[in-house]
């Protein structure tokens, strides 16, 4: 009973806790603090951002620290242009342009792309990238910071990409039920510890002599020879 004890104490141990160190060590949760990226990403809303961003895609929403604008983060914004891609718009144009092309980008705010009125126009280095908000009109971002490397920042300053999980995707619901099912049976690895405990404790059943047996043998003792008669002078 000891053996399936600890046996199930070391199973449960894994089941619960190896989903919650999965989860801190590959994601790691973002709340949306303004509206910069309305109406996708209402204010309060929490991201679960995956930590590791892997190569960077057009259109990934990421947290990012802006700290090169002289700005405190983390902030939460939109990659529209990648090294290599020249990005503009100006005043009167519909879409912004990537590469010469019309950028479309259902996600905007009223589906206007030049909210905010600031017109830009630019190449983006290697290894570093464009990002601006949602909601153009509110969004503290790459086009308001021409002096710095005409607004651009290193791919290194994302912290996260936004992996589109959420409470009740199927993988953390999934991990949900691998974490409960390892509760349990930490809690009946407890419940047969203190089974076996209590075994072995009981104390041993001592044999007493039976009243009115003919003969009781002791094996500690030795057999006393019954007394001979004396004969008579």
């Amino acid at each position: 009973m000891g053996i399936w004890a600890v046996a199930l104490l070391v199973l449960g141990v894994t089941l619960a806790g190896g989903p919650l160190a999965f989860l801190f060590s590959t994601f790691t949760p973002v709340k949306q603090g303004s509206e910069s990226m309305l109406p996708a990403v209402p204010v309060g809303t929490v991201l679960v951002m995956r930590k590791d961003p892997g190569p960077l895609r057009h259109g990934d929403v990421i947290s990012y620290d802006p700290s090169d604008w002289g700005l405190d983060g983390p902030f939460l914004g939109r990659v529209v242009a990648l090294g290599g891609d020249h990005i503009a718009w100006a005043t009167g144009d519909r879409t912004l342009t990537l590469n010469g092309e019309p950028l479309e980008e259902p996600y905007l705010e009223g589906g206007d792309a030049g909210a905010g009125g600031v017109p830009f126009a630019v190449s983006v280095p290697e290894g570093r990238m464009f990002v601006l908000g949602d909601n153009r009109g509110d969004s503290a971002d790459s086009r308001f910071h021409p002096d710095y490397r005409a607004g651009t920042l290193p791919v290194s300053a994302v912290m996260g990409v936004d992996s589109g999980l959420s409470e009740e995707s199927p993988l953390i619901g999934a991990l949900g039920l691998v974490s409960t099912s390892g509760v349990g049976l930490l809690a009946l690895s407890l419940g047969l510890g203190i089974a076996s405990l209590v075994t072995r404790r009981k104390p041993a059943e001592v044999a007493y002599p039976v009243w009115g047996a003919t003969r009781v043998d002791d094996p500690q003792q030795e057999t006393q020879p019954e007394p001979q008669p004396q004969p008579q002078p």
